[in-house]
């Protein structure tokens, strides 16, 4: 059974080596074209075991981006956790319903 869980997300951050491009840059995407590979590929690169919902990135202020995935087990959450790890830091929460119904 798949479980949907809510994932609250922060980008760590940028390395020295990155602030002098990101300042510099229009947006972060132009300054760290792998990070905008990462994103590009990322909904491809899901194991089968998991579907993206949805994703949203928050702007201005301190709250957290959100990712809403149903996965089969907390192997796709490592997967997930491994595929942004020296960029994103997640937080995973179950939800109280355990998954969508699919017909």
């Amino acid at each position: 059974m798949a479980i949907t869980f809510v994932g609250f997300y922060r980008q760590l951050g940028p390395t020295e080596a990155n602030i002098n491009a990101l300042r510099q840059a229009a947006s972060p995407f132009e300054a760290l074209p792998d990070f905008a590979t990462k994103v590009r590929e990322f909904p491809s690169k899901l194991p089968s075991t998991c579907k993206l919902i949805g994703s949203w990135a928050v702007t201005g202020g301190q709250a957290p981006n959100v990712i809403v995935v149903e996965v089969e087990s907390y192997g796709d959450l490592q997967f997930i956790n491994n595929y942004y790890l020296g960029w994103l830091d997640f937080e995973w929460h179950p939800t109280a319903t355990g998954g969508v119904q699919r017909t």
